[in-house]
This record gives C-alpha cells, sequence and structure tokens, in this order.
C-alpha cells in the first residue's frame, strides 16, 4: 500500500501557483515604490516562502538571518515612528529589502518558474 503510486491529475495547480507568485510581485513593487516598508517586508517574506521549495539548505539559512536583520531594521524604524510621527527610512533599511526582494527573483529564475526553457518552442506550455 505504501508504494503504490498516486494518480497524477490531468491538471495541476502550476497555473494558480505563478499567478499567485505574480499577485505577490505586484504587491512587492507597489509597496516599494509606496515607501510602505512594513508591507514591503511582508510582501519579501511571503514571496520567501512561496519560493523556499526552490532553494537550497545555504540558501534558506541565508534568507532566513536577512529575514531577522530586516525585521529588526524595521521594528526600528517603526518605533522611531510611533515616538516621534515621522517615518524615516534609513539607507541601510531600503538596501536590507531591496536587495532581499532582488536575491527572490534570481530564485525565481534560477528555479525555472520565471520561464520555461524548452529547445522546441511548442512544447513551452506543456
Amino acid at each position: 500500500m505504501e508504494n503504490e503510486r498516486k494518480e497524477t491529475a490531468e491538471f495541476n495547480m502550476a497555473i494558480s501557483y505563478l499567478n499567485r507568485l505574480n499577485a505577490l510581485f505586484y504587491y512587492v513593487n507597489a509597496s516599494s515604490m509606496d515607501l510602505d516598508i512594513e508591507g514591503w517586508m511582508h510582501g519579501l517574506i511571503t514571496l520567501f516562502r512561496e519560493l523556499s521549495p526552490y532553494m537550497n539548505e545555504k540558501e534558506l539559512k541565508s534568507f532566513q538571518e536577512k529575514k531577522e536583520e530586516m525585521n529588526q531594521a524595521i521594528s526600528q524604524t517603526m518605533q522611531k515612528y510611533k515616538r516621534t510621527g515621522r517615518i524615516e527610512i534609513q539607507p541601510e533599511t531600503y538596501d536590507l529589502l531591496h536587495n532581499y526582494e532582488l536575491e527572490l527573483r534570481k530564485i525565481l529564475k534560477t528555479s525555472g518558474l520565471q520561464m520555461k526553457m524548452k529547445e522546441d518552442a511548442t512544447f513551452a506550455i506543456r
């Protein structure tokens, strides 16, 4: 019973998954352009969760460490905002978010999710 193969579905969740990634990247872009650092960070963390199955152990550890660094920087920014009523985004905080996003985009590309590579274009959507 354990070794029995399960039937595969005629359709899978690939399109839904890619649509979800697209929506997340749209949200991340909008948040970054609006300088909504909390929304930007939470969007990036959600993308990390979605892309984590395509990462090796070293990448997972690196992203987790960078996530903690981002969280600390944003927490400091938000604490200052609560005290002063003004939000000031330090260049270092912006760079942390920006670089985290770039690294996630590299994972997307190297995983093959961004674009299928086929010798024959007729197989590209199969």
